[in-house]
């Protein structure tokens, strides 16, 4: 029995110690492991500390001035600190590693990038950029209005250096073209627009316009002087039981310079293509026949406008009296620019409606009171309608 107890404690003893062995190898484990970690990590810093290099980037070479936004990257090693400057740039410089920049100088700039290493040393680098001008499409017609069968040459008006140009052209001949300042025909009756796309081959900037209804094409304008354009006031008068001026003023429509205008006062209006101008002036105008009548008209006071046209019977015999062929009753007048426009068929009755003018009777919207205001008319037409 003593010797079995004697066995039991040499066995217990030999356990405790094995444990203890087990235990001290794990600390001694333990302890070797966060050594080498930290000799790494010491080796891995010096490592970092010895290592200087210069890279960076620029996302391209060319922009458009206020356009194209340039990203800029700083991947170099070992930066202290780090300076971007970017001549007429937005921002001017920065420190950031990562920035976007848009540049509104025109020109070949040199952004730059210095940087300063952990141990003092500076390196730096620039990027050649060209920065080219915002490209804008426009264009100017040789006329706007042409009879059927007439040709318009389109000068180019761009600006910002295009090298290529695409021309569409509405019921025109050619439809398209490659040319600079293109000729076509037009054989349609109706205002005809154009269209321009111009390139810059050296950056791709493409820049578009089109503009409608930019040249009337159609019979001859039947309507002299129509646009006052040359700044004269010719074979026109207004009529208030004796006649009054009609006035060239400044601003017409559409952005033209000038405009015709009379001060309209208790009742009368302005006539146009006057029966007194003499007959080689005069409009003859055929019973029967539609014509359409248009014009740009405003007023100082919103109101009600009464558009009369042919109202004059037979030139050389006055006992027939006065015709008329109303265009309009009610149109609305309004303070800024409008076309109105109309078809009228002259009567077949007798008389010859050799002499065509307007005339313009201005009311108050009620009807039943007239208003002092100035009234403006401006590119007049007559065309026949065929």
């Amino acid at each position: 029995m003593k010797d079995l107890t004697n066995k039991l404690k040499t066995m217990k003893n030999k356990s405790l110690l094995q444990q203890n062995t087990s235990l001290k190898y794990l600390l001694f484990l333990s302890f070797a492991m966060l050594l080498f970690l930290s000799s790494c990590e010491m080796d891995y810093g010096k490592e970092q500390e010895q290592t200087k290099e210069l890279k960076a980037t620029a996302s391209a070479t060319k922009a458009v001035a206020g356009g194209d936004t340039l990203t800029f990257i700083d991947m170099s090693l070992g930066v202290a600190k780090r300076t971007w400057n970017f001549p007429g740039g937005v921002p001017a410089t920065s420190e950031k590693a990562e920035l976007g920049v848009v540049f509104k100088l025109e020109g070949n700039i040199a952004p730059s990038l210095v940087v300063e290493y952990f141990d003092g040393s500076k390196d730096s680098i620039t990027f050649p950029i060209k920065i080219f001008p915002v490209l804008i499409a426009d264009f100017t017609p040789s006329k706007t209005k042409i009879k059927v069968g007439e040709t318009v040459t389109f000068t180019d008006a761009s600006i910002g250096g295009a090298t290529s140009w695409s021309w569409t052209f509405e019921g025109g001949t050619p439809a398209t073209s490659t040319e600079r300042n293109p000729t076509v025909k037009f054989n349609v009756n109706k205002a005809i627009g154009a269209t321009l796309k111009i390139t810059r081959a050296e950056d791709g900037s493409i820049a578009t316009i089109a503009k409608n209804t930019l040249v009337q094409v159609g019979p001859p304008e039947l309507m002299y002087n129509g646009s006052f354009e040359d700044g004269l006031i010719t074979d026109y008068q207004t009529w208030n039981g004796a006649g009054f001026p009609l006035v060239i003023v400044n601003g017409g429509a559409n952005g033209t310079k000038y405009a015709a205008a009379f001060d309209y006062s208790n009742w009368g209006g302005a006539e146009l293509m006057s029966r007194d101008k003499p007959a080689e002036r005069m409009i003859a105008i055929e019973n029967g026949k539609s014509y359409t009548v248009s014009m740009w008209i405003k007023a100082n006071n919103a109101g009600v406008l009464k558009i009369g046209w042919f109202q004059l019977g037979n030139l050389n015999n006055w006992t027939e009296g006065y015709k008329s062929s109303w265009g309009t009753n009610g149109q609305l007048l309004t303070t800024e620019w409008q076309k109105v426009e109309f078809v009228t068929t002259i009567p077949t009755d007798k008389g010859n409606w050799l002499n065509a003018y307007h005339s313009f009777w201005f009311t108050k919207v009620d009807g039943n009171a007239t208003v002092n205001t100035r009234v403006y008319v401006d590119e007049l037409s007559l065309k026949i309608v065929e």
